[in-house]
């Protein structure tokens, strides 16, 4: 009892030194921030979200303040900040002590001119961040929702029992409602070293996409530690994960029946100079019941700097590995050029006994960063390319399939797909524009056929005995072409979390041998915006 006492009385005492928050996953705001961290020569950008402590010792608070992502930190007392700041907060001198309480909101309504039907999606919640001194931080947020919105989000909330971005889909009519919880304590004992625990979302990679590991899925428990010395990041990631039970072509939908499983990555990111930086990505994930035994934890996989395919070779098993690199170029602080090049499962030996062999599980990214085009000071723009041949993400054993919560952890197309998404975005003082177009073809599976885009479904599927293991193309199936388009513009009322009041369209259409879907939906939203949520397949 001694012990344990000491132990909580140590826990406390470590509490008392903190400021190790994250900054907020969002693809708008990490948009403004880069320009200024790609100044920094060395700032390894591979891994998100950013640690605050880093991006102030990178950029510094002066950037930080013009951007409004923070205030002035020689003010403290309580303060209340609707156009500015948090929403209320107090803190001591220089914020050694600090907490924010902030409203989380997503409040769109919209005509969709095809139905003739007015929709909406109504977020709500509540963000609680604090820091402790210097050394620990701790965020806690709650969010819900009520929609009647987009088409294919409640098409997928019907099918998986998800709503995507969020979790268990509970249908109401024709509303849709959730609700989830998320948040961390972070431990930094000195800059070289962050500890975090927590129940939240990650994202690896420079793009718009990530087909390493991104927040595309709803969030999940887990343990990160980051090391960040001379120009080496090196960051290792224990998840905790939901899956639905697959049988044939049938995926359990009731997230009641949910099963737990695991995933560990490692991503080691080195600025080569300073104009490159090099990033090795490697994951596996595993089921809790393995070959009629409970497996549990795998004591091997939480050794924080083994190699994974070595230690999956050593324990005889069945797991399900993925291998990447990434690159960044920087041409110039204000031309960024990036790749990922993602390996799920090859088998080199069968691949060369004919062609198209199924388990040649490649996926590949490209992309372009470019600020201040045409010396338009903030006109950005953003081109990305993505490529996911068949079966990647997917395993023979169906519960390790590379999905958490019936959603995918890399791209929400799931696999065997092609596409194109590019932006333009403009900012100027507190007013915003943007413009995006996706494109995207992929050959999806027919009925009672795999075709390699399902990733929930097993790979052994494809035919009784392997027996068409070969004679796979990039986009077999049934061939289904994507565009979506989308412009919003509008006024940031507080940077510092992100709050707009924004008008937009969109226009989606869907074609393929079995149907025709398109939908012209325009609108006005206010919302907070500080996470990703992707609805965009």
């Amino acid at each position: 009892m001694r012990k344990i006492l000491f132990l909580i009385c140590t826990l406390i005492a470590s509490v008392a030194f903190a400021q190790q928050l994250n900054f907020p996953l969002n693809y708008e705001m990490q948009n403004r921030l880069e320009r200024y961290i790609n100044t920094s020569s060395h700032f390894i950008t591979a891994s998100k979200p950013y640690n605050m402590a880093e991006v102030k010792a990178a950029i510094g608070d002066s950037a930080l303040q013009e951007l409004g992502f923070i205030t002035d930190s020689s003010k403290h007392g309580f303060r209340f900040g609707l156009l500015n700041g948090d929403f209320i907060s107090a803190s001591t001198k220089r914020q050694k002590f600090y907490f924010a309480v902030n409203p989380v909101l997503d409040m769109q309504v919209g005509y969709d001119i095809n139905s003739k039907k007015l929709r909406y999606t109504a977020g709500y919640g509540v963000k609680f961040e604090a820091n402790l001194g210097r050394k620990v931080s701790l965020s806690f947020t709650y969010q819900g929702v009520t929609e009647n919105y987009l088409r294919q989000v409640a098409d997928y909330a019907a099918e998986y029992g998800v709503l995507t971005g969020y979790r268990r889909a509970n249908f109401k009519g024709n509303r849709i409602n959730s609700q989830m919880f998320s948040g961390y304590l972070s431990y930094s004992p000195n800059k070289y070293f962050n500890a975090q625990i927590g129940n939240d979302k990650q994202f690896w990679g420079e793009g718009y996409r990530s087909l390493f590991l991104s927040d595309n899925s709803s969030n999940n428990p887990y343990l990160k530690l980051t090391t960040n010395f001379w120009r080496i990041k090196y960051v290792y990631l224990l998840n905790v994960m939901r899956y639905g039970q697959v049988n044939g072509f049938n995926i359990d939908n009731n997230p009641s029946h949910f099963k737990t499983k695991y995933g560990a990555y490692h991503l080691v990111s080195v600025d080569v100079t300073k104009w490159m930086q090099f990033n090795f990505f490697e994951g596996v994930t595993w089921y809790h019941n393995d070959s009629n035994r409970v497996r549990g934890m795998e004591v091997s996989y939480l050794i924080p700097v083994a190699f994974i395919r070595p230690v999956e070779f050593a324990l005889g098993s069945p797991d399900n590995v993925v291998l990447g690199i990434g690159m960044k170029f920087k041409a110039s602080p204000k031309q960024i050029f990036y790749t990922q090049i993602m390996l799920d499962d090859m088998d080199v030996a069968a691949a060369r006994k004919g062609k198209g062999f199924y388990r040649t599980k490649v996926a590949a990214q490209f992309g372009y960063k470019g600020y201040d085009l045409f010396k338009v000071k903030h006109l950005d723009f953003q081109t990305e390319l993505n490529l996911v041949r068949p079966f990647v993400y997917a395993h023979k054993a169906p519960e390790q399939s590379y999905t958490n919560y019936n959603q995918s952890l890399a791209h929400p197309l799931g696999a065997n797909f092609l596409e194109s998404v590019t932006f333009i975005n403009y900012w100027y003082k507190h007013w915003t524009a943007s413009a995006k177009l996706q494109f995207a073809v992929q050959g999806r599976d027919a009925n009672f056929e795999h075709n390699g885009s399902n990733i929930f479904l097993s790979d052994y599927l494809i035919a009784p005995n392997l027996g068409t293991a070969y004679n796979n193309t990039f986009l077999q199936g049934v061939k289904t072409r994507l565009i979506n388009v989308e412009a919003r513009g509008g006024y940031l009322i507080n940077p510092k979390i992100n709050l707009a009041i924004e008008a937009f369209v969109n226009y989606r259409y869907v074609k393929n041998t079995n149907i025709r879907q398109d939908n012209l939906f325009m609108g006005i939203s206010f919302r907070t915006n500080m996470f990703n949520r992707y609805t965009d397949f």
